[in-house]
């Protein structure tokens, strides 16, 4: 299982990164654990790491508008992909959800030359270019959270199926409780949620 999910990401991240395209050689990177699909499937195990753009894009079995805590944001950002565990959703005063907060790793900003250095200690300049190429951000390997995303702002919603396989106990717990929150939001008055 491990070497299909490092050849899927570099896959992914090579196909959906324009300056990717040339041919960077990402596998060092892949196997650090530090890029968004590495966060996402450590929360879900069954997330399934997609092998190019069409996959990637099939990966939709929710509406948007039906977001719920525990699914995955899928986020295009134009020169690639990301992928982002819901932690909340936010609703209106009729139950309809206008938002999401998210947890995520190496949602950032182009990492500088100076902060490569400070992290990575590199032997060249190329290393970081290549580090760039490879879709590696200023917040690489590092857990951080977004909070009141527009709904607008997600491309599409994948959320785990209750027929999957799940890895352990807790997983099931997690998925139950996920679900009676979901249908707590739903009926229970707004305030109570924000508590």
């Amino acid at each position: 299982m491990r070497p299909f999910l490092i050849i899927a990401t570099t896959v992914v991240i090579a196909a959906l990164r324009t300056s990717c395209h040339a041919g960077c050689n990402c596998n060092d990177w892949v196997i650090r654990d530090g890029y968004c699909v590495d966060y996402v499937k450590a929360k879900i195990p069954s997330f399934p790491v997609p092998n190019d753009v069409t996959e990637i894009t099939t990966l939709k079995n929710r509406e948007v508008p039906e977001v719920s805590e525990g699914d995955v944001a899928i986020f295009d950002l134009g020169r690639y992909w990301h992928v982002a565990y819901v932690e909340k959703v936010h609703l209106d005063k009729q139950g309809n959800a206008t938002a999401i907060d998210v947890s995520e790793m190496n949602f950032g900003g182009d990492l500088s030359y100076q902060e490569y250095k400070g992290r990575w200690s590199p032997k060249n300049e190329n290393e970081w270019k290549r580090a760039l190429c490879c879709g590696v951000t200023d917040k690489y390997s590092q857990t951080s959270s977004r909070k009141n995303v527009a709904l607008s702002a997600v491309t599409q919603v994948w959320s785990p199926s209750e027929e999957q396989p799940e890895d352990n106990g807790i997983s099931r717990i997690n998925t139950f409780v996920n679900k009676v929150r979901e249908v707590l939001n739903r009926f229970m008055p707004f305030t109570w949620r924000e508590l």
